[in-house]
């Protein structure tokens, strides 16, 4: 993939993260600046400044001979998922207090996508819209600051699960996304905040019951 236009720097992290989280480049990668380089048609400089931008974010990590995807561990997942829960219990409430037309058809659209996706049994789409919806959710509330926080901590989480979308019911979380939608859409902040709240339970299950799982599979010589 070559890229033609200016701000090459955000333009090579926009396309790592989506690789990233939705699984293309798998954890515990390697990322070197100038194979990076060379895959983007770039040059060093942007390519290491967009590593530098994902790993404020949470999703590289430097080591003494390299920058690697993060690889989490159970405790990682479980404080991720207790921070994630403040800060979207709040992005929920303000995004319902500001919900209009234009807000609604884009989520609604959103979740035309999760159905597309599930029909297809497509792995990276699914990601792809679930990590839209959420990120709609933040965009909704309208608070820079919340929707920076949140963006800088994240994206683990969702790498994870893109990453072990075997593991679970993707039925599950359409449910889950629709029920949130529609609890925001509403204008009932109790709803929509009991309604992420289910939401992120489940996840924080389902995460580390994947993980669980994964650890099984590695100990007895069985892992994908």
């Amino acid at each position: 993939m070559k890229l033609q236009r200016l701000n090459l720097k955000d333009q090579a992290a926009d396309v790592l993260r989506d690789r990233i989280i939705s699984g293309q480049i798998p954890t515990g990668s390697k990322l070197v600046e100038r194979e990076v380089a060379d895959l983007l048609g770039i040059s060093r400089a942007p390519a290491r400044d967009a590593l530098m931008q994902l790993e404020k974010e949470g999703l590289v990590v430097s080591k003494s001979d390299a920058r690697y995807v993060i690889e989490l561990t159970e405790r990682d997942i479980r404080e991720l998922h207790a921070v994630r829960l403040v800060l979207e219990r709040l992005a929920v409430e303000l995004a319902t207090r500001n919900t209009n037309p234009r807000n609604r058809a884009a989520q609604l659209a959103t979740l035309k996508r999760m159905e597309e996706a599930i029909t297809n049994r497509d792995r990276a789409a699914f990601a792809r819209a679930d990590v839209e919806g959420h990120t709609l959710i933040w965009e909704q509330a309208d608070n820079i600051h919340l929707k920076n926080t949140l963006h800088s901590m994240i994206g683990p989480i969702f790498m994870f699960m893109a990453n072990s979308a075997e593991f679970y019911d993707w039925e599950e979380t359409y449910d889950l996304h629709r029920d949130l939608v529609e609890c925001i859409n509403s204008g009932n902040v109790e709803a929509a905040q009991a309604s992420i709240e289910r939401h992120l339970q489940n996840s924080c299950e389902r995460s580390v019951g994947v993980f669980t799982a994964k650890a099984a599979e590695r100990v007895n010589g069985n892992y994908r």
